[in-house]
């Protein structure tokens, strides 16, 4: 199972590597993330991220896996109980991210072969949580936490754990982030903007199209 679970570690890694924006859908309830989803992917963005506190969430991801196809990765986030981890497992999600560090959830996933995007902070918080395995720490809340100035002295600090900042992230910050070390950064509100509520996918379409050009810088 160890063997199995680095393979799909490592390959999640380089898939989010290539990607460097993990997006993440957050709404209260799921009718545009089939649409918004499919714009982000067309622009470059394979690796997106469906919080489970949207009503029906693990119904949208396998709706987007299907409509998507191979090329994308979609995962469940917000996953903070082992009950949360069979749910997505037997959904049949990508990968998991959580926004804090608890080991029963890392070794629930761990017996899946399931990537996990561990949350955490601090340095201890991060240290500790890469020692349990994850595919990648999501330094979350990032935004209100010293921002791409932080994540740098992390990176310095812990150089060998895949950083990928979240939480309070713009669009004008993503640059500084992938500077400061980061393998990727997860992106929400200030990507999608309206077009979760049915607004302008065409906006939508011109942000996600800034973001791959900025990550097309660090590939």
């Amino acid at each position: 199972m160890r063997t199995v679970l680095r393979k799909h570690n490592n390959r999640f890694r380089e898939r989010l590597a290539t990607s460097r924006v993990m997006a993440i859908l957050h709404a209260e309830e799921p009718s545009w993330f089939a649409d918004a989803a499919q714009v982000v992917h067309e622009a470059g963005i394979r690796v997106i991220e469906t919080d489970l506190s949207t009503p029906g969430a693990l119904d949208a991801i396998g709706i987007l896996q299907a409509e998507l196809g191979e090329e994308a990765l979609i995962g469940a986030g917000g996953v903070r109980t082992v009950a949360g981890v069979d749910r997505c497992a037997a959904a049949g999600v990508d990968f998991i991210a959580t926004t804090t560090f608890w080991p029963d959830v890392l070794w629930r996933a761990q017996e899946y072969a399931l990537p996990v995007v561990c949350g955490a902070l601090t340095p201890t918080e991060i240290d500790t949580a890469w020692r349990y395995g994850p595919a990648a720490v999501k330094v979350f809340p990032v935004g209100t936490s010293g921002g791409a100035r932080y994540l740098e002295e992390v990176s310095a600090t812990l150089p060998e754990v895949p950083l990928a900042p979240a939480g309070g992230v713009e669009l004008s910050d993503v640059d500084d982030y992938l500077g400061a070390g980061a393998v990727a950064v997860g992106v929400g509100s200030a990507l999608f903007g309206d077009a979760l509520e049915g607004g302008r996918l065409d906006e939508l379409a011109k942000r996600a199209s800034r973001l791959t050009a900025i990550a097309d810088r660090y590939a």
